[in-house]
């Protein structure tokens, strides 16, 4: 655990210096991806600018709707870099809708997009998993084998570690043009636009499925189930529906051929 990086008179925090380092690596790595969805790179680090903003400042606003004592003395908190004082579900929720409106309002495709955006996904999910371990959240149960770690007063499970290998994982099989999975597909020709994105959406939640029996701070209901497994259970149904669903048989496949400019390139059929 390393909540602050001392360098001379200055402290970092170190949880939000690996988020903002993870997510110019990930907006670097989605533009340099946009070629291969046919999108313009500057329209994707414009809808990463807006929903980032938006989501920071909706987060912001959630939380001090839920805690407004926590501002009460001292309003200009609600300025504050501390990355406690966010509600990541209203942030969410918030950046969202602000990326549909942004998208809507350009002409940007929804799947290729969202495919785009998805080695972003990547590295924000190792990025989080990180930054977990240096402040000591989504901390693991108690354990006795020999890798476990001491953290908070017991010698715990790195759940924070496990999560950052399954994102490894999960990137190396999808990659775009160099995971495994992606591979085998782009050398068959299949290129749906939408399937990146709802395997990763799949293999993570499956991973939440296994990885959430390590942790420590999981919410539970009255009859013991993890809501983040139940939670996982569904986007996990619903993923793989979806990918039912965008996979069309091979003799219907056709790869998309980058032409002219604007915001999403039309296809042409081989």
């Amino acid at each position: 655990m390393l909540p602050i990086l001392q360098l001379g008179p200055l402290a970092i925090q170190t949880p939000g210096l690996i988020l903002l380092l993870g997510l110019w690596l990930g907006l670097t790595l989605a533009e340099k991806n946009a070629h291969r969805q046919n999108l313009h790179p500057d329209l994707i680090y414009n809808l990463a600018f807006t929903a980032l903003l938006a989501g920071v400042i909706g987060a912001r606003l959630a939380y001090a709707a839920r805690y407004p004592a926590a501002f009460a003395a001292s309003p200009i908190s609600l300025i504050s870099l501390n990355p406690g004082l966010l509600d990541p579900v209203g942030g969410v929720a918030v950046a969202l809708l602000a990326a549909m409106i942004f998208g809507q309002r350009q002409g940007l495709a929804f799947w290729p997009a969202l495919d785009a955006f998805t080695p972003l996904f990547f590295v924000l999910s190792f990025a989080f998993a990180l930054s977990n371990l240096a402040s000591g959240n989504a901390f693991g149960t108690e354990t006795t084998l020999p890798w476990g770690i001491e953290l908070w007063g017991a010698k715990r499970h790195p759940a924070q570690l496990y999560e950052a290998l399954a994102a490894l994982g999960i990137a190396i099989l999808l990659w775009p043009g160099r995971g495994v999975w992606a591979r085998r597909a782009e050398g068959q020709g299949v290129l749906t636009s939408g399937v990146l994105f709802i395997r990763f959406v799949a293999l993570s939640a499956a991973s939440r499925l296994f990885l959430e029996a390590f942790r420590g701070d999981s919410v539970l209901l009255p009859n013991g189930w993890r809501v983040a497994q139940i939670l996982a259970w569904l986007v996990l149904a619903t993923s793989l529906w979806g990918l039912e669903r965008r996979n069309p048989p091979a003799n219907k496949i056709t790869r998309v051929t980058p032409q002219g400019r604007g915001g999403h390139l039309p296809s042409k059929p081989e």
